[in-house]
């Protein structure tokens, strides 16, 4: 095959995974991308030196072929696909079943990646349908195990995937955005507070990885009695935090499956 990567779609999504694999020196001339909006399609081009294809069908000829459009645009493409191509979908909220239905004889690979993938920082969870055998899931986690861990799961726990991995960049942005602010709140400039703010987010997520302990056994370690560390988490499990995060993630979820069964 010409290309190792065709892109049906050049987002900000698809914009992510061709950067990570830039970065991480991937020749860019295995990649061919297509979107309908030409002008975006020629800066993705310029921007990271991938082909473009005049026509939704030159990316076909690749051995992954990347569905990278938005949900509510997918039974609009108008492509035939090869049914030895394997077909790699991260669009949220589109099963397995109905790629099926529009590509019934290709081998599908529904991935949940993040915009995280742009620095090679993403969690990839995986599924595939029964016709992607052992060659052709190995080509994939070559692929996307340059942007971050690749795990292969239940299909039943894509939505909580793409409530977590799909949107947890943005609830965690909101986050850094509430330390930041209350910061400022408290007298710090907003650069400092925002400096400050995504070191101790970086720096801890750093710590629990690299020391592999659980985020509660670090936090009672920085909790003394009657302390700073204690009067805050006081207030945090007076507002019920935790619960808000349950149901931030149950919503988020809930969407997932509506979307999923629309």
């Amino acid at each position: 095959m010409k290309y190792k990567i065709g892109l049906i779609g050049l987002g900000n999504m698809a914009s992510a995974l061709i950067e990570g694999w830039v970065n991480c020196k991937r020749d860019s001339s295995d990649i061919i991308g297509f979107d309908i909006k030409q002008d975006r399609a020629k800066l993705i081009g310029e921007r990271f030196g991938i082909n473009i294809g005049s026509d939704i069908q030159e990316t076909v000829g690749s051995e992954l072929v990347i569905l990278a459009v938005k949900p509510q645009d997918f039974t609009s493409i108008k492509v035939d696909i090869p049914k030895e191509t394997t077909i790699v979908s991260i669009m949220a909220g589109i099963p397995i079943k109905k790629l099926e239905e529009v590509f019934p004889n290709n081998p599908i690979i529904r991935v949940m990646p993040n915009l995280l993938c742009g620095i090679n920082k993403s969690f990839i969870p995986f599924t595939c349908n029964d016709k992607v055998d052992k060659t052709r899931k190995e080509m994939f986690i070559l692929w996307f195990s340059d942007f971050g861990e690749v795990t292969e799961v239940k299909e039943s726990l894509m939505n909580v995937m793409t409530a977590i991995n799909g949107s947890g960049p943005g609830f965690v942005a909101y986050l850094i955005e509430a330390f930041s602010e209350a910061s400022v709140f408290e007298g710090l400039p907003y650069e400092v507070a925002l400096k400050l703010t995504l070191s101790i987010f970086e720096g801890t997520s750093a710590f629990l990885r690299k020391n592999n302990i659980s985020p509660n056994s670090f936090r009672l370690n920085v909790t003394s009695p009657g302390g700073t560390t204690s009067r805050g988490i006081w207030a945090l499990e007076k507002s019920g935090i935790k619960g808000t995060i349950y149901d931030m993630l149950r919503l988020s979820s809930e969407r997932a499956r509506e979307l999923e069964n629309s």
